[in-house]
């Protein structure tokens, strides 16, 4: 593996914090969230969502627990006051306090090919990825606004994220997946063992009786080989076996403007991967066929 010394850090404008507070809090998400929140210790992090009543979900985040009552959702920007909202509707008598991350503050990513120390507060930790022969080592931070140039390595950051195959909900796919349906059970957001949840019926049936069509893939589009399009998240895939009705949607995208080429995580019919996968342009042409890839990880099984 290529050894090469980087680092770097950048603002995710596009990234927020929710911050829950309160003696309640543990059960409060316990009750709400997709993954097992009280078996979260503290100084640690991990994946989770929240759905709707009929098992789609309406937000993906990574839950820190920084102190003994407080716990931090990372989650998209665009979603984040909605999010709130609904958490704010189940608190009923519990003794929790929920709120967005003060407006003189940022969250910025963080990339190394070496591992950082031990989580301090207001610091998420993600997984690994590894790109282009090298592997880089993410994590979370709340700043000040002003701590650092906004531009600073953006890029490969989101390209990082994608290539990662870890989806982020962001407000063009809300309610849109089932968890089964963008792998989420299988990076560790979903514990089947916890206890119910908001749409935990229907994610636990769609596992357990093994009809799940659709899944996540890494995909790449070569921009010396299409027209530049603009693709963005619920951006729709079409294939030429049904070039009549999209068979996935974007879920994450980066453009490589070096490289001229996106990088892109997709939820797409299985049923059409044997097809050439293209976006529809606005005059009616094909942009040009996907490359897809599987993401890093294998499929849970049970």
């Amino acid at each position: 593996m290529t050894n090469t010394n980087t680092s770097s850090m950048t603002a995710l404008t596009d990234w927020t914090l929710i911050h829950i507070n309160g003696p309640d809090s543990a059960n409060f998400l316990q009750n709400l969230l997709t993954n097992h929140i009280l078996n979260l210790s503290i100084g640690s992090e991990h994946l989770s969502g929240f759905c709707s009543p009929k098992g789609r979900l309406l937000a993906s985040f990574w839950v820190s627990h920084p102190s003994k009552e407080c716990y931090d959702l990372w989650v998209s920007k665009d979603i984040s006051a909605a999010l709130v909202k609904k958490l704010l509707m189940y608190r009923l008598r519990s003794k929790v306090d929920i709120s967005l991350l003060d407006s003189s503050m940022l969250i910025f990513g963080e990339m190394s090919n070496v591992a950082f120390s031990s989580s301090l507060n207001k610091i998420c930790h993600l997984p690994a990825v590894d790109y282009d022969g090298v592997t880089y080592y993410r994590r979370l931070s709340a700043l000040p606004n002003e701590y650092i140039d906004t531009t600073m390595g953006s890029n490969k950051w989101s390209i990082l994220e994608v290539q990662s195959g870890i989806p982020r909900i962001t407000a063009n796919t809300l309610d849109l997946f089932v968890p089964q349906m963008i792998n989420f059970e299988s990076i560790g957001g979903v514990d089947f063992k916890k206890g119910c949840y908001p749409g935990q019926e229907i994610v636990a049936r769609s596992q357990y009786l093994g009809n799940i069509k659709r899944r996540l893939k890494i995909g790449m589009i070569d921009l010396s080989k299409a027209d530049l399009i603009n693709i963005i998240p619920g951006t729709e895939i079409y294939s030429d076996h049904d070039p009549e009705q999209a068979c996935g949607v974007v879920v994450l995208s980066s453009l490589d403007s070096i490289k001229q080429r996106y990088h892109l995580q997709l939820e797409v019919k299985l049923s059409e991967l044997e097809s050439n996968l293209y976006f529809m342009q606005e005059d009616g042409k094909i942009s040009g066929f996907i490359q897809i890839e599987e993401p890093p990880y294998p499929l849970l099984t049970i």
